[in-house]
């Protein structure tokens, strides 16, 4: 369910143009063992219809941060998405399209033991919501960090697109059950520190930058630039928080254009372009977060990336929202 490379529970990932773009422009390869299976764009769908309550769910014992005991009252599970609160936290609230931090404790409706959590590894998993099953894309928005929530997500918005996951012991006509403790949120209009610090690099980039520290930014070529030839990573504004490591879970948010201007996205939004929420992947398996390892949580990078045989030059801006 989650990006966790030791259990092969797949993503549906959503076809961010963008993020694609970036992968594209940054590695020719994928995402080495992270294991993501792209089945479903989420700009065919729309969000499914939530309901808020408890009628016909199972009872879910433990506290926040706690692994827990998941019981049924029968062999029928309620229809559609169901989301209920188990204890409601005071953070900031989900937006759609955000990365998110969390525990989580998936089960196959009426079963006796999970097919995944994040509890026994000892560390919860960061995700993007376009990057996940369509049960957790529309049922996690609108709860607020430090939130735990029982989620009963049916066969179409879970793993029945697939034909279910038969590794994981889930048939494509089966409902599944998650709580998930929301840990840290990333929204799409978030941005790397206001105080981050400037660096002497930042006056001879080759872009000009419309956004200040701290806040959603376009950017354009600069005229007579020249095109990169090699990977280019230039560190504008260096943040106060730890440096990513290598295979860390890393989001980012990001500004993107191909250096002729035939495609351009962001995460904030861009041309009156939706956003599309904070980017997210392992560090260290070749796509564009790789130029954020030993750059510390809080700073905006400048990344050149020379033309492949797929796509051409292209400039991001990149803001390191936080790591998990």
């Amino acid at each position: 369910m989650s990006p966790s490379r030791r259990r092969p529970l797949p993503l549906l990932i959503a076809g961010a143009t963008a993020a694609a773009l970036l992968l594209a422009g940054c590695s020719g390869g994928g995402s080495g063992d992270d294991p993501t299976t792209p089945s479903t764009d989420a700009s065919e769908t729309t969000g499914a219809e939530v309901t808020e309550g408890s009628e016909g769910m199972p009872q879910a014992s433990g506290e926040f941060g706690e692994s827990p005991n998941i019981t049924f009252p029968g062999d029928t599970p309620p229809e559609g998405l169901q989301v209920e609160v188990l204890s409601e936290g005071d953070g900031p609230e989900v937006e759609p399209s955000s990365a998110v931090t969390a525990n989580y404790y998936g089960i196959v409706w009426g079963a006796d033991a999970q097919f995944d959590d994040s509890y026994s590894r000892g560390a919860p998993s960061m995700f993007g919501l376009n990057q996940v099953i369509q049960g957790w894309t529309d049922g996690i928005p609108g709860h607020t960090v430090g939130s735990r929530l029982l989620i009963s997500v049916p066969p179409d918005l879970g793993y029945g697109p697939q034909g279910g996951n038969p590794d994981a012991g889930i048939g494509a006509e089966d409902t599944i059950v998650f709580v998930v403790d929301v840990v840290e949120a990333f929204n799409p209009g978030d941005a790397g520190q206001a105080d981050a610090t400037p660096t002497p690099e930042a006056a001879d980039a080759p872009v000009t930058i419309d956004g200040n520290l701290g806040e959603p930014v376009t950017f354009t070529i600069a005229e007579g630039a020249t095109e990169p030839t090699e990977l280019q990573v230039t560190v504008l504004a260096t943040g106060t928080g730890e440096p990513v490591a290598n295979q860390q879970s890393v989001a980012v948010a990001y500004a993107f254009s191909y250096w002729d201007g035939s495609g351009a996205g962001s995460s904030w939004g861009w041309d009156g372009a939706d956003p599309e929420g904070p980017f997210t992947s392992f560090a260290g398996q070749g796509s564009i977060v790789d130029a954020t390892i030993d750059v510390p949580v809080g700073s905006r990078v400048l990344v050149l990336a020379p033309a492949t045989d797929q796509a051409p030059a292209s400039a991001a801006i990149i803001d390191v929202l936080g790591t998990a």
